[in-house]
């Protein structure tokens, strides 16, 4: 059958969303889109939101129109987990929080709303609205609608003044399986960063610290059994009486060991993140029971520096903290990490915005390079690939600076801060590919020159980078999205315009 479509232009799209535009994936492999969107109106009183559904060629398959109340919505969250779609929206003229869900040929299955909210959830819900949405569906803070595989979806809540947190799972209707509350009585505030969630577990960090404004924060790796709610594990990254302290950023499971793994940099004792450099890195195991398998350090003195650059080297001088985006397991057994730097400064604007009373941030995010660190099945470091990109800066909302080093990483993600787009890997698991877009600011243009660099690993000892010009001529967004093998997803959104260009772009290798 002969193949069309590989590009789409839509019209009357002013201002579109990252995430407003889900893949779709069987096993590891796209296999098609889902896009949400604001349509026409429906009447006087109502708005159109429209639901698109392409194929892996970009062909239109099905559209269905959804009112709702006109100047009252927004999306928050939306979500695929394998057989069902949900789309989360907060009312902000009724105060109430909404679910539509749709199974894959976008037949409606259910609708549901929570119109008990407390204090705390009504003004996480009202920061929402007011902050950048292109961050990914996994923020640390903020009111999400998580996919259980083939199952349902668990939404997070906020209880008390922001001092604990609940889970409630639903099924694909929205029927109530089960709820999560942490204790009222607890001395500790605690937050909860879901992290992974498979057909039997959910896995997640739980931050605690002793009052809401502290910096004192420790980490703890927890799991819940899918099926009822029942925390199963809830263990600190660092031990009692450790020599160090601990800051984590990623959690990952392990389906071939059956085991969590924890990634995250570490400091002397009376060292302060961003202040002071850390030591090194460091990589736990831990079992589903709550086991520590395994623990290795690495120094940037004695382990990493022999395989950096000069250029890395003077980074980290700089103070710059590495954000792990993913891990990638292949099938020889080898761990490739996908990091990138980042390192907090002031913002003299926003310092004389908080001034005149402008209740803005006082500190910016500085975004740095990409480097992948490939870690030998027996735990050595096998070598580290360093990517060196242009800098950019990001805006953070205010009250960051009480975040830690790991946690200001998430809310740098959450702001769709980061350069980095994806990682994708193949359902053998042989090869991967990661993205990202590098800007560089062009002399006598108010455009800036944008490229994306997609890096593939293929198993051989070096990694193949290919790079495609995504600089526009009008003002627009560039957006990266993984697709069918050989190929990623280019979306530009022109405002001036009003259109949106899809296009899949074939890589060179």
């Amino acid at each position: 059958m002969q193949v069309v479509a590989q590009t789409q232009t839509l019209e009357g799209f002013a201002n579109f969303k990252k995430r407003s535009l889900t893949p779709i994936y069987a096993g590891n492999e796209v296999k098609g889109y889902i896009m949400f969107y604001k349509a026409d109106k429906a009447d006087k009183r109502n708005d159109n939101y429209g639901l698109d559904f392409f194929d892996q060629e970009l062909r239109k398959v099905k559209s269905v129109m959804l009112p709702k109340t006109r100047y009252s919505y927004q999306l928050l969250r939306s979500t695929f987990n394998g057989e069902a779609f949900s789309f989360y929206f907060y009312n902000y003229r009724a105060k109430t929080l909404e679910v539509d869900v749709f199974d894959k040929s976008l037949n409606k299955l259910a609708s549901k709303q929570f119109d008990k909210l407390s204090k705390a959830d009504m003004s996480i819900a009202l920061q929402e609205t007011q902050l950048p949405s292109d961050g990914e569906n996994k923020p640390i803070g903020g009111l999400n609608m998580y996919p259980v595989p083939n199952k349902g979806f668990i939404r997070n809540t906020y209880t008390g003044m922001m001092k604990g947190f609940a889970l409630e799972m639903y099924d694909n209707k929205m029927n109530s399986k089960w709820v999560f509350q942490t204790d009222k009585k607890s001395k500790d505030y605690e937050s909860v960063v879901i992290n992974e969630i498979t057909d039997k577990h959910i896995f997640a960090t739980i931050v605690r610290k002793p009052n809401m404004l502290s910096k004192q924060m420790t980490f703890s790796v927890a799991a819940f059994d899918a099926e009822t709610g029942k925390k199963i594990m809830d263990i600190p990254v660092e031990k009692e009486g450790a020599a160090e302290q601990l800051s984590l950023t990623s959690l990952n499971y392990d389906a071939q060991t059956d085991e969590l793994l924890t990634i995250g940099e570490f400091y002397k004792l009376d060292d302060k993140p961003f202040i002071n450099k850390s030591q090194g890195f460091y990589i736990k195991r831990f079992s589903v029971d709550g086991q520590e398998k395994s623990a290795k350090f690495y120094t940037w003195a004695g382990d990493v520096n022999p395989y950096l650059p000069a250029a890395a080297k003077e980074s980290l001088d700089k103070g710059f903290v590495n954000f792990v985006h993913r891990m990638v397991k292949g099938a020889d057994g080898k761990m490739h990490i996908v990091a990138e730097q980042y390192r907090i400064a002031a913002d003299g604007m926003g310092i004389a915005m908080a001034v005149l009373g402008g209740g803005t941030s006082t500190a910016k995010g500085i975004i740095g390079n990409m480097m992948i660190l490939t870690i030998n099945p027996d735990q050595g470091l096998q070598k580290v690939t360093y990517f060196e990109k242009d800098e950019t800066n990001c805006m953070l909302p205010p009250g960051s600076g009480f975040y830690g080093a790991g946690l200001l990483g998430q809310v740098i993600k959450m702001t769709g801060g980061f350069d980095y787009q994806f990682t994708q890997q193949n359902n053998d698991h042989l090869n991967f590919n990661t993205a990202y877009i590098n800007y560089k600011k062009v002399k006598k243009s108010k455009y800036l020159e944008r490229t994306l660099v997609n890096i593939q690993y293929t198993g051989e000892p070096e990694f193949l980078t290919d790079e495609i010009d995504l600089t526009a001529d009008k003002e627009s967004y560039s957006y990266v999205y993984p697709a069918k093998p050989g190929y990623v997803l280019v979306l530009d959104n022109q405002h001036q315009d009003k259109k949106l260009d899809l296009k899949l772009v074939k890589l060179n290798r």
